[in-house]
């Protein structure tokens, strides 16, 4: 994944490792929360494929799989010699029933205290509760986090309804980290543009659509007992295939033939209104599929489409 002379890929300063999926499941009474089991080797394997590709953003989160996510960042860490610039979402912890919020300023505290990385380079608040953002809370909390050693600080959310609620990041600089997908489209570009002209820093998340736009996934997929995607209803399976089987008709012609999940990926790399975007490969080969993705959001035929689309302004 490195060019031939050991130089980074031009696509590494756009995107950001999501660990995820290479976390593990944690069985709660809501039922599964998380993906299926990677090994350790192969985890470490996709993190020794990006750092040799020139990625040094790594996003966790003390959720994903009770910690496990974190835990194998740090030993990599300390088997390699080499330090990634670690971003972790706190205030939404898991136990037995599931996740829920706590945006308490002692919690936050304590989270942060307790993991197993040292000086994260980014901490980002974990989707939190509609009323803590309207309310102020999260704003204050991102304040009170940036006196700290932190060099970024923000939000993790799937709510976009709820961006314009947010304003501007505090003291003009901060990550919203949204979800933002070719599926997800109509909603996501206006949000992820909005965001943007309001100062923060957008990272684009669930490129893939949680897998439906990798072209493995349908509505009638089974999903293990261990994979969380086995609790989405089927109506919105029925929704993710309908858009993902909508999705040629409305791309541009040129991008016929390639694979849709090399197109999902260029769709969010090549959007001017995001900064970063964060991927998850759970094998190096899944990585592989930024090499032909870079190519295509690159391209000025296919940027010229992602921003005319919507009627950005910025179009011509």
């Amino acid at each position: 994944m490195a060019t031939p002379d050991g130089t980074p890929q031009s696509w590494a300063g756009r995107v950001v490792l999501g660990t995820w999926g290479l976390s593990g499941s944690v069985m709660t009474a809501a039922g599964p929360g998380g993906y299926p089991h990677v090994p350790v080797e192969r985890a470490h394997a996709v993190l020794d494929a990006a750092w040799a590709a020139g990625v040094r953003w790594i996003d966790t989160a003390g959720a994903y799989g009770h910690g496990e996510g974190l835990r194998r960042v740090a030993a990599w860490q300390g088997c390699r010699g080499h330090r990634w610039q670690i971003v972790v979402k706190l205030g939404r912890p898991i136990g037995p029933d599931g996740p829920r919020s706590d945006l308490g300023p002692e919690q936050i505290h304590a989270e942060l205290a307790g993991q197993p990385v040292s000086a994260p380079a980014a901490v980002l608040l974990k989707d939190p509760p509609e009323d803590a953002i309207r309310n102020g809370t999260v704003h204050r909390l991102l304040s009170r986090l940036r006196t700290g050693e932190n060099v970024l600080v923000g939000v993790a959310t799937h709510r976009l309804d709820l961006v314009s609620a947010l304003g501007r990041p505090p003291d003009g600089d901060g990550v919203l980290q949204l979800e933002f997908n070719l599926l997800n489209r109509v909603t996501a570009v206006p949000a992820a543009r909005a965001a943007a002209a309001a100062g923060w820093q957008v990272w684009g998340m669930q490129p893939l659509a949680y897998g439906f736009l990798g072209g493995r996934h349908d509505a009638g997929t089974t999903f293990g007992a261990d994979d969380w995607r086995s609790r989405i209803p089927p109506t919105v399976r029925a929704a993710f295939q309908a858009g993902a089987r909508s999705l040629p008709a409305w791309l541009p012609p040129r991008v016929a033939g390639r694979p849709l999940a090399e197109v999902a990926l260029a769709w969010c790399l090549a959007h001017p209104a995001l900064s970063r975007t964060v991927v998850g490969p759970r094998s190096p080969s899944q990585l592989l599929s930024l090499d032909g993705a870079w190519e295509l959001a690159t391209d000025p035929e296919f940027v010229h489409f992602t921003t005319r689309a919507f009627g950005d302004e910025r179009a011509t």
